[in-house]
């Protein structure tokens, strides 16, 4: 082989290798994120796209949170002509809601991925009818889209595909028609792509990378469904409520959530691609506990594998807050730590600064902690992640916390002169 050959073969080798790592980057760079939901993708709404569904406020608000990126899901293949040459109406006001988005994320310097929501209704029969429309939809946006910082803006191509296994090739030939669509124009921007049937982590299992190096892989995880979905009337097929997490039942359903994040790691190590989570959360319908189980269990799993990850959602049917008061007042404790929003950064272990003599240990507590730089008259309450009063005694040194399921829970400490709070975590 001759020098010159190896050395374009060196070259391509790099610019590749300098590709993709441009990407992981990109990826980690999204850290925390959250869906805006119910609202550019809510084709339903008589009203949509609703003017008054998000504004910068909001977005501000996120940011005080923690979050430094945004998924924005769009419906828009409902702007989309069905037949050839599939026109896309770029002066609908969807694109003015899209504009207005891009305009806030860019003064409070959050990420954004673009995100082609609902209403491809692709089966493994139907999905090559569809391509063409797919591919021009891709081009439109890219087009107009191109001049968007690639370091900041993304584009996702498909939420959940729902293409199953026994066609898997069909999903991979149906982005690649996008990707080259979308190439035409930017070759900079990085481009979003998930497995197929809904984007399920166990789908991982099949799936393999495409050939673009300039490309972020996500999955979402919402099992197990009949927990994560019970009481939703919009789901089809209806799950009551009533059900526990972990299941006092049978562990159908739930096991899925195991093998999923077996599988998500797998497919992490074999191909190390760069991969975050899109879409996690539990519905409102599920019981407190079991909701901040739930949410530790997952909190838990991303850190163990760094993931970065968009939670679904703000203000909607999965809330992290109560009342849908975005305000760190407001927050649900197990979510705060669980997913290290408003600054919690070491979750369990922080000190106040007011209290940065106190000692509690262990910590990750067992059946006994200690409490030591404090006096014996100072109150001690304990509060589980929900808010819930589980223990109250002035301190004895020596706490019995033997009856406390795992999880998180919060130390107030109280006193004639100052009055704060440490992080406790029960294995």
């Amino acid at each position: 082989m001759s020098r010159f050959v190896l050395s374009i073969l060196f070259i391509l080798m790099v610019g590749n290798a300098q590709s993709q790592t441009l990407a992981h980057q990109r990826c980690a760079a999204f850290e925390r994120g959250i869906n805006i939901n119910n609202w550019l993708e809510e084709y339903w709404n008589p009203n949509w796209p609703s003017a008054d569904g998000y504004n910068k406020s909001d977005v501000e608000a996120m940011k005080t949170a923690g979050i430094k990126s945004i998924r924005l899901p769009i419906g828009f293949s409902f702007i989309s002509d069905t037949v050839a040459p599939y026109y896309v109406d770029t002066n609908h006001v969807l694109f003015q809601r899209i504009d207005s988005m891009i305009k806030w994320t860019d003064e409070l310097n959050l990420k954004l991925i673009i995100d082609n929501h609902h209403g491809w209704e692709l089966t493994n029969e139907n999905w090559r009818n569809h391509k063409d429309r797919f591919a021009h939809l891709w081009g439109v946006v890219a087009k107009k889209y191109q001049y968007l910082d690639p370091e900041r803006c993304f584009f996702e191509l498909m939420n959940e595909p729902p293409i199953a296994f026994n066609d898997l090739d069909s999903l991979n030939l149906l982005f690649n028609t996008a990707i080259d669509s979308i190439r035409k124009y930017t070759t900079a921007h990085s481009i979003v792509v998930s497995p197929n049937l809904g984007s399920w982590g166990m789908a991982l299992n099949l799936y393999q990378p495409l050939a673009d190096t300039n490309l972020i892989y996500t999955f979402h995880c919402y099992d197990p469904l009949d927990f994560t979905h019970q009481g939703f009337t919009w789901h089809d097929p209806f799950y009551p409520e009533g059900t526990l997490f972990p299941t006092t039942g049978d562990p159908f359903y739930e096991n899925f959530l195991y093998e999923s994040w077996r599988r998500v790691a797998t497919w992490k190590a074999t191909y190390n691609k760069p991969l975050f989570l899109g879409e996690f959360g539990v519905g409102s319908y599920a019981d407190a506990e079991s909701r901040c189980r739930w949410i530790e269990f997952v909190g838990n799993k991303i850190d163990s594998l760094n993931l970065t990850w968009f939670y679904w959602d703000w203000a909607g049917g999965f809330p992290m807050f109560n009342s849908h008061v975005t305000t760190e007042d407001s927050i649900i404790p197990c979510f705060k730590y669980a997913l290290h929003l408003f600054s919690d950064t070491v979750s369990g272990i922080e000190v106040p600064e007011n209290y940065n003599t106190v000692y509690v240990y262990p910590n990750p507590i067992q059946d006994m902690f200690t409490v030591s730089g404090v006096s014996s008259d100072v109150k001690l309450v304990i509060t589980d992640a929900t808010g819930k009063l589980v223990y109250q005694a002035t301190n004895s040194g020596r706490i019995n916390t033997s009856f406390l399921k795992p999880g998180y829970y919060t130390l107030f400490i109280s006193d004639r002169s100052k009055n704060s709070w440490l992080k406790l975590l029960k294995q």
